[in-house]
């Protein structure tokens, strides 16, 4: 039990560092110009098991753009898989840039902490581990605002430094979307936006739990969750979840999430980023490498998305993933339904 609790007391210490650049990336008073990226592309590891590996990456990529010549960006990377290892993760970084004189070719240099997860030791018996840690993810980047915008193509090279696990040198190729376009050509800086974006809101949602094991176990996943916006760009919610997977994991329990976010499209759309404590009010493991008194607390990170289809209805997808110190790490993929009031 002390173990469990040690281990769930280090996903915190891990995660707070992060938390910190999220602030940075997603701070909604202060400015708006944002950018949203689809990238995909390979890595090169220093060698793991013998020969250099390669495999195929993705990333979602968020910019919010804070001056000219600074912006902040919030990424999820998901690094593929290579021998023993199958690794993602979340990084929020400070950039600097150059722009060209017609604003439509940006060069960029960005640093920030990244927050992974690694999937690891699998052993003969199917036991395996679920290591978190923090590395430092360095980027260079360069950018085509396509005409001027708002549709942009980048290019971008990463180099996550990990210490407790591997090295990986990252390069990706996407496209983008301005979800706020200015008169002028290029990166968009706009004035301020001092609105409350959500009231109360109430979500039903279904959806799967995929376990994190080197198997991706499958089982069924359901969730309500109440949210409550208190200024532009910070929201607060409660969540019950349900997951269940029949042969690693069995929970069901409580969270609470801090949530920065935005609104596009005359508010129709949002986007946010939430993380907080979940604590399982019902918990049983099983199969190989289940600890017999597992810590109830785990910790939950979550991307959403919703999309306002009245003054009332909306429809939201949610994407979390639970942080566990008993190697039952989880993604939980959820639709809903939500009435705002």
């Amino acid at each position: 039990m002390h173990c469990a609790n040690r281990r769930t007391l280090r996903i915190w210490q891990r995660v707070m560092p992060l938390a910190g650049g999220l602030l940075l990336a997603m701070l909604q008073h202060a400015a708006h110009g944002q950018e949203l990226l689809l990238l995909g592309g390979v890595h090169t590891n220093p060698p793991i098991h013998g020969d250099d590996e390669r495999s195929a990456v993705y990333a979602y990529s968020y910019q919010q753009n804070l001056a000219d010549h600074w912006y902040a960006t919030y990424t999820y990377l998901n690094e593929g898989h290579v021998s023993g290892h199958h690794r993602d993760g979340h990084a929020a970084q400070l950039w600097w840039r150059w722009l060209t004189p017609g604003r439509q070719l940006a060069l960029s240099v960005g640093a920030g902490p990244y927050l992974y997860f690694d999937t690891a030791d699998e052993l003969p018996d199917g036991s395996y581990r679920n290591h978190h840690g923090v590395a430092l993810l360095a980027s260079a980047a360069a950018t085509w605002y396509v005409s001027g915008g708002p549709w942009l193509v980048q290019a971008r090279y990463d180099r996550a430094q990990a210490w407790t696990s591997f090295t990986s040198n990252t390069v990706l190729l996407g496209v983008g979307y301005q979800l706020d376009h200015g008169r002028r050509d290029g990166p968009f800086i706009g004035g301020t936006r001092t609105n409350v974006l959500t009231g109360d809101e109430l979500t039903v949602f279904l959806g799967a739990s995929i376990v994190n094991s080197f198997h991706s176990e499958t089982g069924f996943a359901a969730a309500a969750e109440y949210r409550h916006g208190f200024w532009r760009g910070v929201e607060g919610t409660v969540s019950y979840f349900s997951e269940s997977n029949s042969d690693l994991v069995q929970r069901r329990g409580v969270a609470a999430q801090a949530w920065l976010g935005g609104g596009f499209l005359d508010e129709r759309l949002t986007l946010g980023v939430g993380a907080g404590p979940y604590y399982a009010t019902t918990l049983h493991i099983r199969g190989p490498g289940a600890e017999g008194s597992p810590s109830r607390w785990a910790g939950l990170l979550t991307m959403s998305a919703s999309y306002r289809v009245s003054s009332h209805w909306l429809g939201r997808l949610s994407w979390n993933r639970v942080m566990t110190g008993y190697d039952r790490d989880a993604d939980l993929f959820l639709a809903g339904v939500g009435y705002r009031f």
